[in-house]
């Protein structure tokens, strides 16, 4: 359970209802990482929400940015690759960056609410303006007025629209979605978040990309509810492919070799993993060019799994140096 993953959940009003509960389970499930991989009758035991409505929640989480998803595969014991856990990625920088902005929100709140409380009680005239003698006369000459006390106007307490309107947010980038005429507009502000997301990957020209792939693809062009999940899908790819890191020190030839190796098993699961969709895809249909086609994604599935193991054996021989 990440502590931290947790607070910044319950710090963001964004958060309600069934989106919420989903949300504290998969944080209580996952690492400082936001890395975690709870089955979805684990999420609807804990959170006490039917798997139908945890199933409908995490596809609008999802949509929305707040998780990644990312399918997983495991060997039965026919040999078979079948479903497992999903793994669910939560974007630890974006969460924590709501949260911050919820608490500076209530911490300015709470210092705004001070200073008129205070401002009020100084204006306030005294109750009392003499002390009472016996003789039931005040000991001071002074008359106390019998008019109200003029207190400040609300008007005068409340910032001015300057000091409370935003500052104007410039639009960056269009991109095409499905529709006439429908954009997606991208602001400086959600680059700066994107930057902060995926700090290995040259946003800017990723984003041309996209709109360069859109125009390309008039029909594969995303709506408005999918478009957060296309863009982040996107730049997930590209965070893990490493482009625009920062140059490293250089690093001993084994630590190197180790670490291509690895990047070509990553590499080499997810073609696993889309391999393996489109069999089951073409093991589902009964036409024999369908039945042909699903004969020739196994046996490159097969290789796959071969090579994939030989890459497995060759790391385990670099780590055992």
């Amino acid at each position: 359970m990440s502590v931290k993953v947790m607070s910044y959940v319950w710090d963001i009003p964004l958060f309600k209802g069934s989106d919420k509960l989903v949300m504290l389970c998969l944080a209580d499930h996952a690492d400082d990482n936001g890395v975690c991989w709870p089955s979805i009758d684990t999420i609807a035991r804990k959170s006490g929400v039917s798997p139908t409505t945890v199933k409908s929640t995490l596809k609008k989480l999802e949509a929305s940015g707040w998780l990644f998803k990312k399918n997983q595969f495991k060997k039965a014991e026919t040999g078979r690759l079948v479903r497992s856990n999903n793994q669910y990625q939560l974007p630890v920088l974006l969460l924590k960056k709501k949260a911050d902005e919820q608490t500076d929100f209530e911490q300015s709140n709470f210092v705004h609410s001070k200073i008129e409380r205070s401002n009020l009680e100084q204006t306030k005239e005294p109750d009392v303006v003499g002390q009472i003698s016996t003789g039931g006369r005040a000991e001071s000459d002074h008359k106390p007025s019998i008019d109200p006390p003029i207190e400040p106007s609300v008007k005068d307490l409340v910032p001015s629209q300057l000091e409370t309107e935003k500052p104007h947010d410039p639009v960056l980038f269009q991109i095409p979605l499905k529709g006439k005429s429908a954009i997606h507009q991208v602001t400086q502000s959600q680059l700066f978040e994107l930057r902060e997301l995926y700090p290995a990957v040259d946003v800017v020209q990723q984003l041309r990309n996209m709109i360069g792939w859109c125009k390309a693809n008039p029909t594969r062009q995303k709506t408005a509810q999918g478009i957060m999940r296309f863009i982040h899908s996107w730049l997930c790819k590209e965070q893990d492919k490493g482009y625009g890191a920062a140059p490293q020190t250089q690093q001993p030839k084994a630590t190197d070799d180790r670490d291509v190796l690895k990047r070509k098993i990553r590499e080499l699961e997810m073609d696993i993993n889309n391999e393996n969709a489109a069999l089951l895809s073409f093991q589902q249909r009964k036409s024999p060019v369908s039945q042909d086609a699903a004969k020739s994604s196994q046996r490159k599935l097969n290789e796959m799994m071969a090579m994939r193991e030989q890459l497995v054996e060759e790391l385990g021989r670099l780590d055992g140096e």
